[in-house]
């Protein structure tokens, strides 16, 4: 038999469908980039992808992750099957993926610019 509506149950199942509209979110943003149909629902994805969150992801921090591992692996027959969940949110691999993808945002200031001398004001 369910609870009887109470404002306490109202409170504690919108607490609840409040936490998982960022699961939605973040799976529904990996689902669009890799055209997948992960469910956000499933308790394995939910429970990924919350531990992420208790460790202060943010829903922009796993977007930034799918966007950088989507323009590696998207392509790659091989590689494309790790765009997942169980990949990217595991608790192993979820901060190497978020490092490289901040790493990934800086300019490109690898190769310095070349010395350029100027030889045609001569000295003062």
């Amino acid at each position: 038999m369910p609870l009887a509506i109470t404002n306490e149950n109202k409170s504690i199942k919108k607490e609840l469908v409040e936490n998982d509209l960022d699961v939605v979110s973040v799976i529904d943003y990996l689902n669009a980039l890799a055209c997948k149909q992960f469910k956000a629902s499933t308790k394995a994805t939910a429970r990924l992808v919350k531990g992420r969150f208790s460790e202060g992801y943010t829903v922009a921090d796993c977007n930034m992750v799918f966007d950088t591992e989507a323009k590696k692996w998207l392509d790659n027959p091989h590689w494309q099957k790790y765009l997942r969940p169980s990949t990217l949110f595991n608790a192993t691999n979820s901060e190497n993926y978020l490092e490289e993808s901040r790493a990934s945002d800086l300019p490109d200031n690898s190769s310095p610019k070349p010395l350029e001398l100027d030889f045609s004001e001569g000295e003062e």
